[in-house]
């Protein structure tokens, strides 16, 4: 009998071991969660036809994507975590009081740790010289934050992570009043409401915040609006995004309400995520909006608003598509926790002409090397130049080409370090030498990288 046993034991104890595979070919693979790409099928062969070293590492880690109930065991784990120690096992993921969840890439923000001062004087500027191309165009531009949840609702926070000062976002708008950039303060907007307009396990604003946003970013176009007075006849039930990356098999949603809306769109295969979305209304106007995932839930309300909108999540900021959609107002949303990306991610626009700077000397040293990157459909008969500052910027970087001069935008890599990048004249280039003004009385000699 005791035999019996111990084989019993060791039968079932196999039989759990071998229950995720087994289990592939009664329920199939475990889809992926969330923003989750799983590991891809192995193969045998490399693509030259030699044998695949790592053939048996990624076969476990195929079978470790897809194993049946994959989910539900990731779910439970969670949740015992969150239950008994009260620790997120998604490190993307904070838990924070009441069953709130925060976006871990806000913590930055929340706790005021940032940018310096020199950086988001930088920024402002490159955020200054795309308002004057739009405007050159013959267009409005207008710059907004969407605000990161922990901004507006930090009551909710665990206690164990300190709140800071001096964010990105609370001293961004100084710089860009001096630069003269048109900006729309949200966070005003939304701390001026009792209502709680952020979905508690999702990291974004509810449908009735997009409505509040909508209204004062139309406010700052001069088109006065009352989409968050509503009526929101239909209600809603929305899954946290949070909440989906913490538990892949949860079934928890909050209640939400929409509008009804009446524009239509070309192409929206994916409910507002798609990377580009153009729409057609009654409305007057044409729009080019630069946006990101706050945008999903934002731009039905702008698309009712303008008879013409293309709402893009592109990388880069193309604004040669003004002339594309002979669009009259620019608009930029970017949320909180990505003010970075305003130095990481130029634009992409014509650099405009400046005057020569007087007085600057010609550095020592080997010449700057930079990247020349020539242009494709909007950008035709442009080079983009970019490389690394050779010194602190202490002004506008100015780019001589030739006998001409043009003003750069300020870039910032993984590491911190200054760049610029601007897209000058092709035919300037094939006879004329390249040089950098840092906003100093240094002129640097550039030479394109072989």
């Amino acid at each position: 009998m005791k035999k019996f046993g111990s084989l019993l034991y060791i039968a079932l104890f196999l039989l759990l071991l071998l229950l995720p595979v087994l289990g592939l070919a009664v329920f199939g693979e475990a889809q992926p969660s969330a923003n989750e790409i799983l590991t891809p099928r192995p193969r045998l062969t490399e693509p030259d036809g030699s044998f695949n070293a790592a053939f048996l590492s990624d076969f476990s880690d195929y079978i470790g994507d897809r194993f049946a109930l994959r989910q539900e065991f990731v779910t439970a784990w969670a949740w015992l975590n969150a239950r008994l120690l009260h620790t997120s096992v998604e490190e993307q993921v904070v838990l924070g009081q009441d069953g709130w969840l925060y976006y871990a890439e806000t913590l930055d923000d929340y706790m005021g740790r940032g940018l310096t001062d020199g950086q988001l004087q930088s920024a402002a500027r490159n955020l200054a010289l795309m308002a004057e191309y739009a405007e050159s165009r013959g267009a409005a531009f207008l710059f907004t934050l969407a605000p990161n949840k922990n901004s507006l609702y930090p009551e909710r926070m665990p206690d164990y992570i300190p709140a800071g000062s001096g964010s990105n976002a609370s001293r961004l708008p100084a710089f860009l009043a001096v630069e003269g950039v048109p900006y729309a303060d949200l966070f005003a907007a939304f701390r001026g409401q009792d209502e709680v307009l952020y979905y508690e396990t999702d990291s974004h604003w509810t449908n009735r915040g997009a409505a509040l946003a909508a209204d004062r970013l139309l406010a700052a176009l001069g088109r006065d609006r009352a989409y968050f007075a509503g009526p929101f006849p239909a209600p809603a039930e929305h899954l946290g995004d949070l909440y989906e990356m913490l538990y892949p098999a949860g079934k928890r949603t909050e209640a939400d309400v929409s509008m009804a809306f009446r524009y239509s769109t070309d192409r929206d295969p994916n409910g507002g995520d798609a990377i580009s979305i153009r729409s057609h209304s009654e409305g007057s106007g044409s729009l080019l909006c630069y946006r990101d995932s706050f945008g999903a839930a934002l731009y039905p309300y702008l698309a009712e608003d303008f008879g013409e909108a293309l709402f893009s999540r592109q990388a880069a900021w193309d604004l040669t598509r003004i002339g594309e959609l002979s669009a009259d107002t620019v608009l930029l949303e970017l949320v909180e926790r990505n003010i970075p990306w305003l130095l990481s991610q130029p634009a992409v626009f014509p650099a405009p002409e400046r005057p020569a700077p007087s007085g600057l000397r010609e550095a020592e040293g080997s010449p700057v090397p930079v990247a020349l990157r020539p242009g494709s459909e909007g950008t035709e008969g442009l080079v983009c130049v970019s490389g690394a500052c050779p010194e602190e910027p202490a002004g506008p970087l100015l780019l001589q080409v030739g006998e001409r001069w043009y003003e750069a935008l300020t870039t910032l890599d993984g590491a911190g370090a200054p760049g610029f990048s601007a897209w000058v004249p092709a035919g300037q280039l094939s006879s004329a030498s390249l040089a950098l003004s840092c906003g100093g009385q240094s002129l640097w000699p550039c030479a394109a990288k072989e």
